[in-house]
């Protein structure tokens, strides 16, 4: 192996004349440079092959080593990258000619200055050393990408496969099939690159028709001035079976918990409304703590239900064009209740200037109302008794707002990046006191940027109060708007 310190050069000696070789051996030496004498091409294989470093040979060719051709191959053989220098006695165009035939890398021919004989060398280890490095970097990426457990497809800019690694051959090459290099991606596993591209999951034909759920995410880059990808393709069956197995689960749960808690909560309310008799003065608060406590329970089944769902991308949503004023309305009077306990007032604005009925936007109506519900019902419970949340409808830009202010406390600035992330909660012991399940906030923007809007946070003036604002993109005509729905 080439050296690449600036130690003196390594170099082996093959001559067959013991003297010539100890000659040969005596000038490198008085050159500075380090030497290991082979008698033969045998032993200079041996010690190519021996992982001993070695930065260049030097070999005077003799009838005793037999075709030059075939002692080159066997050199090259134990080391590829071995600069083999050839020693002539006296200049000869044709034997040079026929030196170089055999893959010899350089030729001296009679008497060389040491200088010029010792630059010669180090440039042949200076280019061994960069191509051994190389080589070595090769079989690294190659190591790493045949050590991949997913398949790993390189495809030109026509689709047409260059490269695979190990699992991609294992999954799409059947024994003894013809070389799946040079054939177009599709054919190979059963997708188009445009398939692919879209991020979604796509059913991939496997060899012996073994095929899979993937998702593929692509590297674009460029060689020689062409452009190409590299695609790894994620398979996902045992993503796939987790998630069965989950909703399974969470499935099961939710029958079990519902049915008890049904008759529970049909008991506890038969109870409060007075059906089995008056209760008791110390009984009333107990009977009201179980059913709100029962009715919390029940919304945090459904909670964790719609997250499974929406998580994994298996919810439907019927989305159609509507405005935004009347569904902003009734989530208003369905939570007219929930305010007038709270001692809280409830106004919808709608200003005159702003068109909230001529334009519509493309929603889910039972999801968008279960949006707006939870951002009211938050700014009720964060809202002391005689105050007012207002929730306005205006245009923004290309869309439409609907904000929802409190004039609470505000959200403390430390929570503030953890509003919408899941079981999230402040932990202030007023806001605690209200109760919730953590779960709202996450859903409503996870079901807000299903519908293709966003939702936001911006505290009131002075850091009192709250804004929650939801936009959607506004749309001229009425029509429905499928969402997609995963395998």
């Amino acid at each position: 192996m080439p050296s690449t310190t600036s130690l003196p050069l390594r170099v082996l000696v093959v001559d067959s004349d013991a003297a010539a070789r100890a000659a040969l051996c005596a000038r490198l030496q008085g050159m500075g440079l380090r030497v290991r004498p082979a008698a033969g091409i045998g032993e200079a294989a041996a010690w190519a092959g021996s992982g001993v470093p070695i930065d260049a040979l030097m070999w005077a060719p003799s009838p005793a080593d037999g075709d030059a051709g075939r002692a080159c191959a066997r050199l090259r053989a134990a080391d590829a990258y071995l600069p083999i220098v050839v020693v002539l006695d006296a200049q000869d165009d044709a034997q040079a000619l026929a030196v170089f035939a055999t893959g010899a890398d350089d030729l001296v021919q009679g008497e060389l200055d040491d200088a010029l004989l010792g630059a010669r060398l180090a440039r042949h280890a200076q280019r061994a050393a960069m191509l051994g490095a190389c080589r070595r970097q090769l079989e690294r990426q190659r190591g790493i990408q045949d050590n991949i457990a997913d398949p790993v497809i390189t495809v030109d800019d026509h689709g047409t496969v260059l490269d695979l690694n190990t699992a991609a051959m294992r999954r799409f090459a059947a024994p003894g099939a013809a070389a799946l290099a040079g054939q177009p991606l599709e054919a190979v596993i059963g997708a188009a690159p445009r398939q692919l591209a879209t991020g979604e999951r796509v059913w991939l034909r496997g060899v012996e028709g073994a095929g899979f759920w993937a998702q593929a995410s692509a590297s674009r880059w460029g060689e020689d001035g062409s452009a190409r990808t590299t695609w790894v393709l994620r398979d996902l069956t045992e993503t796939m079976r987790n998630e069965r197995m989950h909703d399974e689960f969470l499935a099961s749960v939710s029958h079990e918990l519902r049915t008890p808690l049904t008759s529970i909560l049909g008991a506890v309310g038969l109870l409060a409304s007075g059906v089995a008799g008056r209760l008791p003065p110390t009984a009333a608060p107990l009977v009201a703590a179980a059913q709100r406590n029962g009715e919390r329970l029940s919304k945090l089944i459904d909670d964790v239900l719609d997250l499974a769902k929406l998580e994994g991308d298996r919810m439907t949503l019927q989305c159609q064009t509507q405005a935004l004023a009347p569904l902003a309305g009734e989530a208003v009077s369905a939570a007219q209740a929930y305010a007038a306990r709270a001692g809280v007032h409830l106004r919808l604005r709608c200003p005159a200037s702003t068109p909230c009925t001529g334009r519509g936007v493309s929603v889910d109506a039972d999801r968008l109302l279960q949006v707006l519900a939870n951002l009211i019902s938050n700014a009720i419970k964060h809202s002391a008794p005689g105050q007012t949340v207002v929730i306005e409808l205006s245009d923004a830009g290309d869309g439409q707002r609907i904000a929802v202010t409190d004039e609470g406390k505000g959200v403390p600035k430390d929570f503030r990046p953890h509003l919408f992330e899941k079981f999230a909660q402040a932990g202030e012991g007023d806001q605690r006191g209200a109760g919730g399940t953590g779960l709202g906030l996450h859903l409503a923007r996870v079901l807000v940027q299903r519908m293709g809007g966003r939702i936001g946070y911006a505290p009131g003036p002075g850091e009192v109060g709250s804004t929650f604002d939801v936009w959607f993109p506004a749309v001229a005509a009425s029509r429905p708007a499928r969402a997609r729905v995963a395998p």
